[in-house]
């Protein structure tokens, strides 16, 4: 019974991420296919934003640390770390842009106990990198746009940490394809905002990814 929910789930979770990147991709298909716009619609932008993590990649990052000094049986917990991003990026035209730029997160805190633990362990991990997309708009009005993303990010994952069998320091770096949906809004012509959901890939896992929603400032040259 155990194991066939436990397929449902996973289905169920594939499906979501495929629907996403499908919908991320569609985007991108749309404004491949529509025409130049005039020239107003063109030039550079900045941008920064502000959101959050969720996933359990980081800390099974961790989890694997404390295994690789000794640490065995124990229980463990991460908090979401905080994310930000400071980006650049060019519009095409009016419904195709490319952006990248730095990604990182603030020092969230990791806990451990239990096991062969004397003690309870306390540490901390961060997360940092880069990211290189096309982004697909949708406009829907003169100020709002939906939008998706799909390229490419390497993040990596690091973390010092004390153990029964000495301190561990783990440097884990993941290159992968990156996608995300979101939804902008025009304030003028040169200030604007975004709401941005992404997925990407961190950690050792070769299947499961992490999310991170954020909210973007950006200008308009």
């Amino acid at each position: 019974m155990y194991q066939m929910f436990s397929v449902r789930g996973l289905m169920e979770k594939n499906m979501k991420n495929s629907l996403a990147s499908s919908i991320a991709v569609a985007c991108l298909a749309g404004a491949s296919a529509a025409t130049a716009a005039d020239g107003d619609d063109t030039g550079f932008y900045v941008m920064g934003g502000a959101g959050q993590m969720t996933g359990g990649n980081v800390k099974s990052v961790m989890d694997d640390a404390l295994t690789g000094v000794g640490g065995r049986g124990f229980g463990s917990s991460y908090g979401n770390p905080g994310f930000f991003k400071l980006q650049a990026g060019y519009q095409l035209e009016k419904r195709l842009a490319v952006e990248g730029g730095f990604l990182g997160s603030n020092n969230a805190t990791y806990s451990a106990s239990g096991g062969n633990l004397a003690a309870p362990i306390n540490a901390s991990a961060k997360v940092n990198g880069w990211n290189l997309t096309w982004v697909g708009l949708m406009p829907l009005n003169a100020q709002f746009s939906l939008l998706g993303k799909l390229g490419a990010s390497n993040l990596k994952v690091s973390t010092r940490l004390a153990g029964p069998a000495g301190d561990a320091s783990q440097f884990n770096s993941k290159s992968a394809l990156t996608y995300g949906l979101g939804v902008k809004y025009d304030f003028t012509k040169t200030v604007f905002a975004r709401f941005d959901l992404d997925s990407y890939r961190t950690g050792t896992s070769s299947s499961s990814r992490d999310a991170v929603w954020m909210i973007d400032i950006g200008y308009k040259f």
